[in-house]
């Protein structure tokens, strides 16, 4: 290993190609200068600098040394510079899971002002069942895990970061598609596409809520998931009570209509991250994802 003084001592004399100015600089005597030189030299095994009373010029090793140096220097600052913004969230990674319906929420629009305050920051989406999230927060898999409530663990600092209404999903040719808004009754008098419990196990508690405080019983022809209900919506199979951020899908098949009401809803969405972790991003994601605001209004 050679001693990083030396390289300090030949780079200042190789800039300033004057043994006098250099001794300057380093505030040294010229004859520990040139001892330096000489015993890197030695210790490369090569000639560094051709010197004569007049002049002093770097040999083509000289050069290479030099530039090296340089090089070396400018990835230390660069180093220093990636360390002091990772310390801030300005730079690294975040690795975020999110649950699939949570791509019709603000998370768009949240990434988008998050990698543009933020370039530096590599953002990996792994899309995930809310069930599986606590988990891969307890072991460093996940930074900040996006999912409904139910399964966000108290010691897992739960936020929430996004809601919006339930709205019902119905074909356009549909009697009630030119209806501003209907209530839960007119809902329950319809064969609806509901939710498989094991599935998607939150919004089928949700629309159980929302009948059961509607106090009439529903007419479920079948069950499925976000997004494969629109599918059957759209194919006649019944009308579906689905979260306002869906309507931008099928708009020219589907219409969604408000509800209003007994038994109206919003449904919720949480940031979940483990206490224990200390990537300054996830503070940074959080505080775009709260400015990026609230869903719909019913």
């Amino acid at each position: 290993m050679i001693d990083s003084r030396l390289l300090q001592v030949f780079a200042v004399v190789a800039d300033e190609l004057h043994f006098g100015r250099a001794a300057q600089r380093l505030h040294l005597s010229q004859p520990p200068l040139s001892q330096s030189v000489r015993r890197l030299e030695e210790l490369l095994e090569v000639k560094l600098l051709e010197r004569t009373t007049r002049s002093v010029r770097l040999t083509a090793a000289g050069a290479e040394l030099h530039r090296r140096i340089k090089r070396l220097a400018d990835d230390s600052d660069a180093m220093v510079r990636a360390v002091r913004q990772a310390a801030k969230g300005q730079t690294g990674q975040l690795l975020i899971g999110l649950t699939p319906s949570s791509a019709y929420s603000n998370l768009p629009q949240a990434l988008l002002g998050f990698r543009q305050r933020y370039p530096g920051i590599l953002v990996d989406l792994q899309e995930m069942n809310s069930s599986e999230m606590p988990e891969a927060l307890h072991t460093r898999r996940l930074d900040l895990a996006l999912l409904r409530p139910p399964f966000a663990d108290a010691d897992l600092a739960p936020e929430p970061v996004y809601d919006e209404p339930m709205v019902l999903a119905l074909r356009r040719d549909h009697p009630l598609a030119r209806r501003r808004w209907v209530t839960m009754e007119q809902v329950l008098a319809l064969p609806l596409v509901g939710y498989a419990r094991s599935r998607s196990r939150y919004f089928s508690q949700v629309l159980r809520l929302m009948i059961e405080a509607a106090g009439k019983p529903a007419d479920i022809v079948q069950e499925s998931m976000i997004p494969t209900i629109l599918l059957l919506v759209e194919a006649g199979m019944g009308a579906a009570v689905v979260p306002a951020s869906l309507a931008r899908m099928r708009m020219d098949v589907l219409a969604y209509i408000g509800i209003r009401g007994p038994g109206a809803m919003r449904a919720a969405l949480v940031a979940a991250r483990h206490p224990d972790n200390g990537n300054p991003a996830i503070g940074a994601f959080l505080e775009v994802m709260r400015q990026a605001g609230r869903g719909p209004a019913a």
